[in-house]
């Protein structure tokens, strides 16, 4: 993803329904992790589950897939992390 498209989805996660705010705390955590690394500032992503409390698990796995659908066909980048995301929270990948 371009600079401008993870500020962007950093931006968004502050203007968007909080149905499911432990995901998208994770998703600005990631998108500025990821900005700040590319400025040469290296620090240990936190799992999901240090955003996301267990009781908001199922709505952020659903909140995840649909946004990964949303995004399918506009950004193959954009698409690509929220695989990687759904695949995080629902335990078919690494911790990151």
């Amino acid at each position: 993803m371009s600079n401008a498209e993870l500020d962007a989805l950093s931006k968004a996660t502050y203007t968007v329904d909080q149905i499911a705010p432990g995901l998208l705390a994770r998703l600005d955590s990631a998108c500025v992790w990821q900005l700040q690394r590319r400025n040469g500032y290296y620090y240990e992503l936190q799992p999901p589950e240090a955003a996301i409390p267990p009781e908001e698990d199922a709505v952020s796995i659903e909140a995840a897939i649909v946004l990964r659908n949303t995004f399918a066909k506009e950004s193959p980048a954009v698409r690509a992390l929220f695989d990687a995301l759904v695949e995080l929270l629902t335990g078919g990948g690494q911790k990151h």
